[in-house]
């Protein structure tokens, strides 16, 4: 359902907030090997994070990147969004141009319900809420 490029950044995300560093910047190498995420792949989605203002990075030899706000005020749905657009919270599921309530397609209606529900988690979970997860309660996040 995400692309790649969202999967692994809320992996990497989740990472970074889960360490509890965020006023620190951490090698995109090390959460490359954290996360078993391809590193020149890691890259690429970390600089576009960085260019829509989810991350700030350094370079330098104590460089890498760092959340640029408090984990608690980073959804989910921000990640998705910056890096996909909006597609999967407002077309058709099937594709279809012009699919709405007026001109509706086969799945319109159980997607429309599906979308709104996906929307409203992705919304109301944080990076602060996995890392809570991590850290209390030992779940995976690669």
């Amino acid at each position: 359902m995400l692309s790649k490029s969202s999967t692994y950044a809320i992996q990497a995300l989740a990472y970074l907030a889960s360490k509890g560093t965020e006023t620190e910047y951490t090698p995109i190498s090390e959460i490359a090997e954290a996360m078993s995420i391809p590193y020149h792949f890691l890259k690429k989605i970390m600089a576009e994070l960085a260019q829509k203002g989810l991350l700030h990075s350094q370079r330098s030899a104590k460089g890498g990147v760092g959340l640029s706000k408090e984990a608690k005020s980073i959804a989910l749905v921000d990640i998705i969004v910056a890096l996909d657009g909006p597609a999967l919270f407002n077309e058709c599921l099937l594709g279809l141009p012009g699919c709405g309530e007026k001109t509706p397609c086969a799945m319109h209606n159980a997607w429309a319900t599906e979308r709104t529900r996906l929307r409203l988690m992705f919304s109301s979970t944080t990076l602060a809420d996995i890392a809570s997860r991590v850290q209390t309660k030992g779940f995976r996040i690669s």
